[in-house]
Parts: structure tokens; sequence; C-alpha cells
């Protein structure tokens, strides 16, 4: 690649985008001859199978805390199957593979609860007393494990007995969403296949998750079918019965060379991808894109598998960029 003198490198940047030219060097004042020799000439041969990779003129820097500060982010362009999206709606509800109802230890009076309802509790601690027959003996009844109190199904002083469910304790690290996919979607959709989640409560928020559910029918009246996904929920964050918007990524067969969508950004007619050089050195480059997704673009030319291309914040140094252009422009 062509390294260009820093002092020249907004002149160039505004020069390429009024004429279009990528690449570097000026085209000679009228009157003046150009000044390549038949060297310049030799080398430019030599560089030409990789011309749509040259850069749009100097290097942009940017320092790393002012990166951080403006969310950019780092991402290696790579080869692998374009991801298809699909949105679908749901709900969230109880994974009833994370739900314990806790049983008196032994036939008794129940002496004390020591929870309410919605409280998070840790495996074995007590969560309530029991006094015991016929010894009349105080009984600790332990949480079989972590989770949130959703009922209590006994009163103080009731009898209880092994078989009595004092209260019920849910998991909700993890939970299900239960989409509705359209019949003709539903060939897009396997058991397996990873989806994110999202909602109105947390706009800013995605949540990680998997299909593990594919019904086998389809419903008569709305001609659609029930897919379950786990969902991860460290937080508690999601609610139970609170709705959400689902995007399911679904690999194709071909793969390609791809970045994420946020990296592309425009300059006129042409579409531009921020390489980083160095830590604090980014370049413009000019690429053809093929397919675009949701999250994905496939680039046909202008990039390399592994080059590090900004995928996120890009807009930041696309307006640095511009700002060099017409801050040149006003000087002349």
């Amino acid at each position: 690649m062509i390294r260009i003198p820093s002092g020249s490198i907004t002149a160039l940047l505004s020069l390429s985008l009024a004429l279009g030219m990528v690449g570097c060097g000026r085209a000679a004042p009228s009157g003046e001859s150009s000044p390549h020799t038949d060297e310049d000439h030799h080398e430019g041969a030599q560089h030409g199978e990789d011309h749509e990779a040259e850069g749009r003129g100097g290097a942009i820097h940017l320092a790393h805390a002012t990166q951080q500060a403006l969310g950019i982010t780092i991402a290696p362009a790579e080869v692998a199957p374009l991801e298809q999206t699909l949105e679908v709606t749901g709900q969230i509800a109880q994974d009833t593979d994370r739900l314990a109802h806790v049983n008196a230890p032994e036939a008794g009076t129940l002496k004390e609860l020591l929870v309410t309802i919605g409280q998070q509790v840790e495996a074995q601690t007590p969560v309530a007393v029991v006094l015991s027959n016929p010894a009349g003996a105080s009984v600790h009844v332990m949480a079989p494990r972590s989770g949130l109190v959703l009922g209590l199904h006994t009163n103080v002083g009731a009898s209880v007995d092994p078989l009595t469910s004092l209260m019920t304790i849910a998991d909700l690290s993890q939970v299900w969403a239960t989409f509705d996919v359209y019949e003709q979607d539903v060939a897009l959709v396997q058991v397996g296949q990873r989806l994110e989640v999202r909602s109105v409560a947390y706009p800013e928020r995605m949540f990680p998750g998997k299909i593990v559910f594919v019904s086998p029918q389809v419903d008569q009246h709305t001609r659609t079918i029930k897919v379950r996904a786990q969902i991860e929920n460290p937080d508690y964050a999601l609610k139970l019965g609170m709705f959400v918007t689902g995007t399911l990524y679904i690999p194709t067969a071909a793969e390609a060379l791809i970045v994420p969508h946020a990296a592309i950004q425009r300059l006129g007619d042409e579409r531009v991808i921020f390489v980083q050089t160095g830590p604090e050195t980014f370049e413009a480059r000019d690429v053809h894109i093929g397919n675009e997704t949701g999250r994905q673009v496939e680039i046909r030319a202008g990039l390399n598998a592994g080059e590090q291309v900004v995928a996120a914040g890009s807009f930041h140094l696309k307006a640095e960029l511009l700002k060099g252009t017409l801050e040149e422009g006003h000087a002349h």
C-alpha cells in the first residue's frame, strides 16, 4: 500500500472525493506534464491486482481513549456462512424444568414462613419452619434451588406432611419465549438455532437464546406454528408474561467474506469501510458489496479476510473524513 505524507492527507481526501478517484496521486495542473516515470508505471503494474483494496487517502488518527468514548469496536472480516434473519413476536413464560415445589420434610404443623412472594432465595437456605409430630421439634425447610418465590400454598398453623407443597420457587435465570411462526417460514426454523430477543422495557439490550422446540402442529385459525426458545436471563430482567420480539439467525449454505452491517458507510454513490491500520490509525476503503442481511454484508471486492474493520461507530470516522473534506473546500 502506498503511504501518503500526513501533511497532504486532507487535500488528497478532498480531491479524491471531488473527482471520484480512489488511490493516491494528484492530476497534473493544466499546461504541466505528468511527473510519472517509467519506474512509477512499472510499480503501478505490479500493484494492479490490489488496486481495489487501496485506501481513499492517508490515515485517520483517533486516540484509543477517543475510540472508547465514541463506542468504536473492531472486528475481523471473516469467511463464514451469510446469515438470514427472521423476525418473530412472542411472550416470556416459565421454564417448567426450572420450577421446584417445596414440600414439608415430615408430618407436623407449619410454624413459620421465612419468605414472601417475589422474594429471591438461594439454594439450601431456610424458607420455613415445621413443628414435627409427635416430638414437637422445630425442623427447618430448605430451598431446593436458587430462584424466586412464585407462590405460597399453605398458611401458618396448617397441618402439613411430605406430600404438602408449601411454596413454589422458580429459577428465572433462564426462561422460555414462545413465538408464533407463520407456516410459510417454518422451513427456516430448526431446533438449536440461535436467536436474540428484545423487549420495549429494555430497548438497548439483547437477550441471547436458542430454539428448543418446534411444534408439529399448525394452528388451523392463524396458520402459525408454536416455537419455543430458551432465553438467558441472568439478572431476572425479563418478566413472566412480557411480550418480546425475537430475531432468529439462519445460516445459508454458501460462505462469503462478511462484515457487520454497521461497518458499511455511504460516500456519495460509493460504499466505504474503515480498516484499522494501526492501534490509532484507520483508512477509508472503497468496497463492492454483495448480499445483505439485517446484520451482515457480503464483501466481493476491496477487502481481505482477516483485516480489522470498524464494526460499530464507523459513522464517527465518516464524519472525520467529511470534516477534512469540507475544511479543505473552504480553504480553497
